[in-house]
C-alpha cells in the first residue's frame, strides 16, 4: 500500500495577511521616524539661521548706527498711506486709534530687508556697490566693483537717499527703490564713463552656506503685487534654474520650508510736530527707553504672531495691546515676554507647519467657530522667533 503524503508547501491566507501588516506597520515607523528626523534638522537649520540674522544685524547696527529700516516687496520704504507716510503711532484721544493701530501694525515687518542690508546684493545704483547687471552711460565693466556683496552706507534715512525730495526722480521722496542714490545725482564729469570708486565698502554681515537659503520674488511694479502659490496662498520663492527666476527681482532669505523669513522692528519715530498732541508720542520707540506699557512707547510686543504661545513660569508679562481674542474690543489676551518688551528687532518663521494667526497669540481654550480668518487651531505653536538684543 503506497501513502500519500498531504503536507502543503507555502503560506495560508491569514499569515499573509498578518505578515503584509506587520510589514506595513513597520515601514510606517520608518516613514514617520524619518519624517520626524527631517523636521528636527529642519528645525535646527532654520533656528541657526534666525541666529546668524541676528548677529548680523547687531554687527550691521554697531556699524552703520541703526537698525535696518523696514521695506516692502518692491525694496521701497515701507509706507501704509497714499502718501508714503510710514506707520507712526496713532495720536490720542481719537477713540478708534488704538485699534486701527491694533491692527494696521500687524503688517509692519519686511521680508526684503534682510537681504538688502545684511548682504548688500545690489549693484552700485542700489546701494553704492557692485556690479551692474547690464552696461550703464557712467559705468565700465572694467572698473564696477567686484564682487557684488556689500554696500555704502544707506545714509541718514537708511534708503540711500530716496527719500530726499531734491533728487528723486518723481516728486515723491517717500524712500522709492527708484529715487536711491548712493553715489549722488550725476558723476562728477558727466563724460567720464565710471564713478570714482571712495566710499567705505560695509558688510556683507552674513554669510550665505546654503544655496536654498536665498530665493528671489516676482513683483508686478505697476500694482507691487507679489506672486502668491495658488494653492498654498503664501508668497511664491523662486530658485535659480526656475523659468520665472529673475535677478531684477528683489531677493529673500528663506527659512528651511522655502518661507521667507519676516524681520521685525517696532515703528518709527514720530517726525510731525501735531499742535495739541502729547510731546512724548514725538519720541517713539527709538527715543523712549526702557519700553513700557505706556501708550506711547511701542515695544515689539505689539506683534501679536511673536508672543510665545505659552510661557515658562514666572516669565509672562502684560504688554499693552491685547491681542483679537474677543473681536474688536481691547479685552483679548495681553500675555507676552519680557525679551518682547525690551528687544530692538526680531527675525521669524512660521515653523514646520508654516501656518500662522497674526490676530491672536494662542489657541489655548479654543474660539466658539474656530474657523475662516480668525481660525487658530494651534497654528502659531510652533512659530519660531529670534528676538535681538
Amino acid at each position: 500500500m503506497i501513502r500519500t503524503s498531504t503536507t502543503q508547501l507555502g503560506f495560508t491566507i491569514l499569515e499573509l495577511l498578518v505578515t503584509i501588516t506587520l510589514i506595513v506597520i513597520l515601514v510606517s515607523a520608518m516613514v514617520i521616524g524619518m519624517n520626524s528626523a527631517r523636521t528636527a534638522a529642519q528645525i535646527a537649520e532654520t533656528s541657526s539661521r534666525l541666529m546668524a540674522m541676528k548677529q548680523a544685524t547687531v554687527w550691521f547696527k554697531e556699524e552703520i548706527g541703526y537698525l535696518p529700516p523696514v521695506l516692502d516687496d518692491q525694496r521701497n520704504l515701507k509706507s501704509v498711506d497714499a502718501i508714503g507716510q510710514p506707520l507712526r503711532y496713532p495720536v490720542l484721544p481719537v477713540p478708534d486709534d488704538q485699534e486701527q493701530y491694533r491692527s494696521e501694525v500687524q503688517e509692519w515687518y519686511s521680508i526684503t530687508s534682510p537681504a538688502d542690508y545684511l548682504l548688500g546684493y545690489g549693484d552700485v545704483e542700489a546701494d553704492g556697490f557692485g556690479r551692474l547687471p547690464q552696461a550703464h552711460a557712467y559705468y565700465s565693466y572694467t572698473t564696477d566693483q567686484m564682487p557684488r556683496l556689500g554696500i555704502t552706507h544707506p545714509g541718514v534715512d537708511g534708503v540711500w537717499r530716496g527719500t530726499d525730495i531734491h533728487i528723486a526722480t518723481g516728486v515723491t521722496g517717500y524712500g522709492l527703490f527708484t529715487d536711491r542714490k548712493p553715489r549722488g545725482d550725476l558723476p562728477i564729469d558727466p563724460l567720464l564713463s565710471e564713478f570714482p570708486v571712495t566710499s567705505k565698502v560695509y558688510g556683507p554681515y552674513l554669510d550665505v552656506n546654503n544655496d536654498q537659503m536665498l530665493g528671489r520674488l516676482v513683483v508686478d511694479s505697476s500694482t507691487g503685487e507679489t506672486t502668491v502659490d495658488p494653492v498654498t496662498g503664501k508668497v511664491k520663492v523662486y530658485y535659480p534654474g526656475e523659468p520665472d527666476y529673475d535677478v531684477s527681482q528683489p531677493m529673500v532669505i528663506v527659512d528651511s520650508w522655502g518661507t521667507p523669513i519676516r524681520y521685525y522692528r517696532p515703528v518709527y519715530p514720530n517726525f510731525e510736530i501735531i499742535i495739541g498732541e502729547d510731546p512724548n508720542l514725538q519720541n517713539g520707540i527709538a527715543k523712549r527707553y526702557p519700553p513700557s506699557n505706556d501708550y506711547g512707547s511701542p515695544t515689539l510686543s505689539d506683534y501679536l504672531v511673536l508672543r510665545p504661545f505659552d510661557f515658562p513660569p514666572d516669565k509672562v508679562v502684560d504688554g499693552f495691546l491685547s491681542d483679537f481674542r474677543d473681536g474688536n474690543t481691547s479685552t483679548g489676551d495681553t500675555s507676552t515676554s519680557i525679551a518682547l518688551q525690551t528687544g530692538q528687532f526680531a527675525y521669524f518663521s512660521s515653523g514646520p507647519d508654516q501656518k500662522l494667526n497674526q490676530r491672536i497669540r494662542a489657541d489655548v481654550t479654543g474660539l466658539a467657530g474656530n474657523v475662516g480668518d480668525d481660525a487658530t487651531d494651534e497654528s502659531n505653536k510652533d512659530n519660531m522667533v529670534e528676538v535681538g538684543p
